[in-house]
């Protein structure tokens, strides 16, 4: 195939071993559907990632005449996980994978800051979790994926709250999240008490929820913070006990998270 070239269709033929060996490198040419002679991509869908994945592909393509679908919002690797569309294909066994609907709330792209989350959630202790301003609910999602235990997800947007439903339903998930609707200002003792905190928050948002704190969370991971922004937060935390265990920064965020002292 000429460099460059982006066709209609591709099939990466393989079997299925080789394919969930390689998915991290292929889920950006947009899989579609696995069949018995590979996986069906539907590259143009989203050629700026699709064309460099090509590029790299470690795999055989194959050219297909027609393009096998449109699905969206695209498919992508992000901390660790798969994140497809409903009309993409299911990721193989032993893949990570979030399910994103089309939709308005925070989330898709990629953002920094979830990514850096989700590669911080395993460094939290199981148990139920609070996600502070969910918007589309990748972390809570990711949470339930991991089986760490019940989830509530909180966001003002009714658009994003309605996108992660149907998110989460799409996943198959809708039953091991719930979605309340509502600011960080309102959330209860009772709400807040004992779950971790998931925060991907801007600073206004991270400090109306310390401020709620009756109590320490097992854990927290807060990102959506500037590196000027994360001074006040640790010391308001540090007074409830918990510590700085780890700090990333990528795209100009910071990304914390914390366990109790």
């Amino acid at each position: 195939m000429p460099p460059g070239a982006l066709p209609p269709g591709l099939l990466v033929e393989a079997d299925g071993a080789a394919i969930a060996a390689a998915f991290g490198a292929l889920c950006a040419l947009q899989p579609v559907r696995h069949s018995a002679a590979g996986l069906v991509c539907a590259p143009r869908a989203a050629p700026e990632l699709a064309g460099p994945a090509l590029a790299r592909c470690p795999l055989p393509v194959r050219a297909l005449a027609r393009v096998p679908g449109w699905p969206d919002p695209p498919a992508t690797l992000i901390g660790g996980w798969y994140l497809r569309s409903p009309a993409h294909a299911p990721a193989p066994a032993g893949v990570r994978e979030l399910v994103q609907a089309p939709g308005e709330g925070f989330g898709p792209a990629g953002h920094a800051t979830t990514q850096m989350c989700l590669e911080a959630l395993e460094r939290l202790p199981a148990g139920p979790a609070l996600d502070a301003g969910c918007g589309s609910g990748l972390l809570a999602q990711a949470w339930a994926r991991l089986g760490r235990g019940p989830v509530l997800a909180c966001e003002l947007d009714p658009r994003a709250l309605s996108q992660a439903a149907r998110s989460l339903a799409a996943a198959g998930l809708a039953g091991r999240v719930r979605l309340r609707p509502g600011p960080v200002e309102t959330l209860t003792e009772d709400e807040l008490g004992g779950r971790a905190l998931l925060a991907n928050l801007p600073a206004a948002g991270q400090r109306a929820l310390v401020g709620r704190l009756g109590s320490p969370p097992p854990a927290a991971v807060l990102s959506g913070l500037r590196p000027g922004e994360t001074g006040e937060l640790e010391r308001a935390y540090r007074a409830l006990g918990l510590v700085v265990v780890d700090a990333t920064r990528r795209g100009g965020f910071c990304c914390l998270t914390l366990a109790r002292a």
